[in-house]
């Protein structure tokens, strides 16, 4: 008997930590799965959404499309105005608030009005469901029906007594194109053998134009044409922008003690002089500032299907951008700067783009001062652009800002 009650005491107190470890595991268990079950989740269908070789025949550039948008969560969900990617997309959603298990629909259309070939068009959804928001994408191919010839950028910068290269563009896949002749500034030059004959088929041209160092103008840019065997297009007017001019001298310190003069009313902000201390304010906010050459910039276009912050900014003005641009970049021309409110999250990465190295540099100094995580300038500008990734990668179609 002795023995017997012995064994049922040392077998109590093991049983009894068994239990109580095992309360404690399903307590554990308990504590983390609640919060998971009482969040929202936003579920999206399709997440990208192709509307194939669109049919623009008939003369309709605009198409429609839609998403459904659902909580698949346990707790309520708010979702905030959506974004499109560009002007050219117009967003509209049905309902904000979803309680768990449901639904709504967000319908959207894209105009492709000066699109052509494949197009990925972006909306952005936010939510309280993460900081960043909801990427939905429309895919479509649009038929290239244009005729004629262009030059892909009607700007050249031109810099001391380097070559300047010329784009043209041609749609015609019937005949040839040949160039005849250019009618330029004295002073300038074309290096390239005339005529220059471009194939049927949409093919390229180029022509490389060489001017003096330092033209005899008063004038920052100068015109220039480009003349054809093209009947119903003869000709095409351009400008040079004279990026070699001398620069002026800065201005001398005022006196000490004098008040600093105050800009005149309408002035375009200035970058603050190179080497200057910037300001405590300014030194703990302003976004590093890093120049970036064309074939890393391909690869950071291309990483934008899976990167939300990064957002181009095409700087030069709505006329040169919509002749051609590089794809999903967004015109926002100086005059349409809002850099107390900037139209960007904080952690957005800016690329500037530019026609002239100088006026990107001038802006990033601006644009740095805005909430950003880093500003990057397209070296070379969209010319570098054109010769890393061929004139074909540009876009004609006028966006807005973003």
């Amino acid at each position: 008997m002795r023995h017997t009650k012995r064994n049922s005491t040392l077998i109590t107190p093991r049983a009894g930590w068994q239990q109580l470890a095992a309360l404690c595991v399903l307590i554990a268990l308990f504590v983390g799965v609640a919060p998971a079950l009482s969040e929202p989740r936003l579920l999206v269908e399709p997440e990208v959404l192709s509307l194939g070789e669109l049919d623009t025949s008939t003369g309709q550039r605009i198409f429609s499309a839609r998403f459904t948008l659902k909580n698949d969560g346990d707790a309520p969900l708010h979702l905030n105005t959506p974004r499109a990617g560009c002007g050219c997309t117009k967003v509209q959603l049905k309902k904000y608030e979803l309680a768990p298990g449901e639904s709504t629909e967000l319908s959207a259309t894209v105009d492709v009005t000066g699109r052509y070939g494949s197009q990925r068009f972006s909306i952005f959804v936010p939510s309280d469901v993460s900081t960043t928001p909801a990427r939905l994408v429309i895919e479509a191919t649009v038929p290239d029906t244009r005729t004629g010839w262009e030059l892909i950028s009607p700007h050249l910068s031109l810099s001391d007594d380097a070559t300047t290269r010329l784009h043209i563009r041609y749609f015609d896949k019937d005949r040839e194109l040949r160039i005849t002749a250019l009618e330029l500034p004295e002073g300038c030059e074309v290096v390239t053998p005339l005529p220059l004959v471009i194939a049927a088929g949409g093919g390229l041209g180029r022509l490389d134009i060489r001017c003096r160092q330092n033209l005899d103008s008063s004038k920052e840019r100068l015109p220039f044409a480009v003349l054809s065997d093209y009947t119903e297009k003869p000709r095409e007017n351009g400008w040079l922008i004279i990026a070699n001019k001398p620069t002026t001298p800065p201005p001398t310190a005022p006196p000490t003690g004098a008040a600093p003069t105050a800009p005149p009313t309408g002035a375009a902000p200035t970058a603050p002089p190179t080497g200057a201390a910037p300001t405590a304010a300014a030194a703990a906010h302003r976004a590093k500032i890093v120049p970036i050459e064309a074939a890393i910039l391909k690869d950071l276009v291309k990483s934008m299907q899976v990167v939300n912050d990064l957002v181009l900014l095409d700087i030069r003005p709505p006329e040169d951008f919509k002749r051609g641009h590089i794809p999903r970049s967004l015109n926002y021309p100086s005059t349409e700067w809002q850099l107390a409110q900037p139209p960007w999250p904080a952690s957005a990465v800016l690329v500037v783009i530019a026609d002239r190295d100088e006026m990107a540099a001038k802006a990033a100094e601006v644009l740095a001062e805005s909430k950003c995580r880093h500003v990057l300038t397209l070296r070379g500008g969209i010319a570098a652009w054109t010769e890393a990734a061929g004139a074909n990668t540009l876009v004609t179609d006028l966006m807005t800002t973003p």
